[in-house]
């Protein structure tokens, strides 16, 4: 099994497809600032539906990742839930990184696949 340093060496030797997702979320970014301005809102996470719909999306992904049928949409729903059901900012954020990962993680994919 590769360690953390090797997985992040082979990303940042590999300058496509990751940079180029990075750098299209840097852009997004710069177009949101343009449009809306700098924004600050109450974070709005914690609500007992989230909590449900967490487990739901959850058992919903173990379920499919036995049957072999798991998906990127299956999997970034689960972290988008998880991240929403989050009160502390410090767990929140971690949360967040994650749902952003795996979001540049399908992107890698749909890039590397041809599907464009």
């Amino acid at each position: 099994m590769k360690t953390m340093q090797e997985i992040i060496q082979e990303i940042k030797d590999t300058p496509f497809p990751l940079m180029t997702a990075i750098k299209e979320i840097i852009n997004e970014r710069a177009r949101q600032v343009i449009k809306w301005g700098k924004q600050s809102w109450p974070d709005g996470t914690g609500k007992p539906t989230a909590q449900t719909f967490a487990e739901s999306a959850k058992s919903l992904n173990d379920y499919e990742r036995t049957t072999g049928e798991t998906n990127w949409a299956r999997i970034l729903e689960e972290e988008f839930w998880e991240a929403l059901t989050e009160t502390d900012p410090k767990k929140l954020r971690e949360e967040l990184v994650q749902v952003a990962a795996v979001a540049v993680a399908w992107v890698e994919d749909i890039d590397t696949r041809g599907d464009k």
